[in-house]
């Protein structure tokens, strides 16, 4: 066989060997399109799927549902604190004590301390627990004045986003509610 003669037949064979390279490759197409076809269709793992797309929005209603009561409850534990050294500071007051001020304030402490975690009233900065008392009387010793009392506490904030709802002034991402309640009583 001549050089011409082998070249033929390699150029036979290949043409051969092109034809069904590329009939197997129509073959895998047709057979990857099945595959999307079916894997499209199959739902295994679709629960995964979704639970882990709705389960950090659950988590945080559940934070901030958490955060919100637990902020509420100390709004009302500071407003009836304050409600209670107001009226002991307004008979107290009305009486002519001269350590209205003072029974007040720790009647303030107490009230916290029943439901809060209170620490000491220290200078700036604030932290979690700090809280601040102010009270004044119009006229000691004779009734007719008024008791005036502002209590101010600071709660933790387990959820910052909700802060600007239950103290407006502390800011959106604040990390402690600022609750603050006043009362003011006649003397007596």
């Amino acid at each position: 066989m001549g050089p011409v003669a082998v070249a033929l037949v390699f150029a036979v064979a290949g043409g051969l060997l092109v034809g069904e390279v590329l009939l197997e490759a129509r073959r895998s197409r047709r057979a990857a399109g099945r595959r999307l076809k079916a894997l499209c269709r199959d739902e295994r793992g679709a629960a995964v799927v979704e639970t882990v797309l709705v389960l950090p929005l659950l988590i945080g209603i559940l934070m901030a549902t958490i955060a919100f009561g637990m902020g509420a409850v100390a709004k009302a534990i500071v407003t009836n604190a304050a409600r209670d050294s107001a009226r002991l500071a307004a008979i107290e007051c009305g009486q002519g004590n001269a350590n209205w001020f003072g029974d007040a304030e720790a009647a303030a402490q107490t009230a916290l301390g029943h439901g809060l975690y209170v620490r000491l009233p220290t200078p700036t900065p604030r932290h979690y627990g700090d809280w601040d008392f102010q009270a004044s009387c119009s006229t000691p010793g004779s009734p007719g004045g008024a008791v005036d009392v502002v209590l101010t506490y600071e709660e933790i904030n387990l959820f910052p986003p909700i802060a600007s709802l239950l103290s407006p002034g502390s800011g959106a991402g604040s990390r402690v509610f600022r609750l603050q309640a006043g009362a003011v009583f006649p003397e007596e």
